[in-house]
């Protein structure tokens, strides 16, 4: 867009470009503190313990940055409520507005010393997701937005619009699946007959933002343990990009359920039209 003001040299804004608000600065400077916090600790020996089995690791790490994320909440919002998978202190309802917070996102990763773990941290106002920020502190990346405002990516000291692939065709279509972690998961075998043209392996709490990046259409969870906190961000980032996030059988992501978990685990991709496909394929395999 070009602006000329009497005889001046014209002016030239470019529109795709955005100037956080005030809430996404204060999550954003939260954000670079965790960061602090998972960078000491990465790649270092440290000692693991697991919350319910083997597959559900769980670090000092995880433990430091959520205390810091949800004091430091708690301080810029302190009308808020937070749910944090890392703490027991579990809102009593979420009717009001409700932080969704992985202070580790990718606990497995980074554990294993790979760089794609993150810090996930949304925004739930009447059962809608309205802010949300995902950062990847090893690889430098930062995604957020809000409600009605659009999606971005960190790029150099600025933000700059992200928009989702338009590619409506499984067959054309690119699939984001887990990095292999160990657990046996019988929902993926049936996946596989999904006739994806690639599958792309990603171990961070960032899949959506690959998705409302354009870099890839869709991703499936295959983790029934899956909770709000994995998604809360990464959906407001995906559908203001032009994507969209529903369950397994295709209903919207119930936020106001008593149980933190998903029941249905969920479904992001690129369009519509995409996303009705996949919810078909789905239904047919019965998964």
């Amino acid at each position: 867009m070009e602006y000329k003001l009497n005889n001046m040299e014209k002016i030239i804004i470019n529109t795709n470009e955005m100037i956080p608000s005030e809430l996404a600065e204060k999550v954003f400077n939260i954000t670079d503190e965790a960061s602090v916090i998972l960078r000491k600790y990465f790649q270092q020996i440290i000692d693991i313990d697991y919350k319910k089995d083997e597959f559900d690791p769980v670090t000092v790490a995880d433990k430091e940055s959520d205390t810091l994320i949800r004091e430091q909440l708690h301080k810029a919002f302190p009308d808020d409520l937070i749910l944090s998978e890392e703490n027991d202190n579990i809102p009593e309802n979420y009717v009001d507005r409700v932080w969704m917070v992985d202070p580790l996102n990718g606990t497995k990763s980074f554990i294993k010393g790979v760089d794609t773990f993150g810090i996930v941290i949304g925004l739930v106002e009447n059962r809608t997701p309205t802010f949300g920020c995902v950062t990847v502190p090893a690889q430098n990346k930062v995604f957020y937005a809000e409600k009605g405002k659009g999606a971005f990516e960190k790029i150099g000291s600025g933000f700059e619009k992200i928009h989702t692939s338009t590619i409506s065709e499984i067959k054309g279509s690119r699939l984001i699946t887990r990095e292999p972690s160990g657990d046996i998961r019988p929902i993926e075998e049936k996946l596989n007959q999904i006739p994806f043209i690639q599958r792309i392996e990603e171990g961070s709490g960032a899949k959506l933002c690959t998705i409302a990046k354009g870099d890839a259409e869709s991703h499936i969870n295959t983790n029934f343990r899956a909770g709000k906190w994995d998604i809360a961000a990464q959906q407001i980032i995906l559908e203001e990009a032009g994507g969209i996030v529903t369950d397994l059988d295709g209903k919207p992501i119930d936020y106001q359920k008593e149980s933190v978990n998903l029941e249905r685990s969920f479904v992001a991709s690129a369009n519509k039209e995409l996303h009705e496909k996949i919810i078909a394929e789905l239904t047919k395999l019965q998964v």
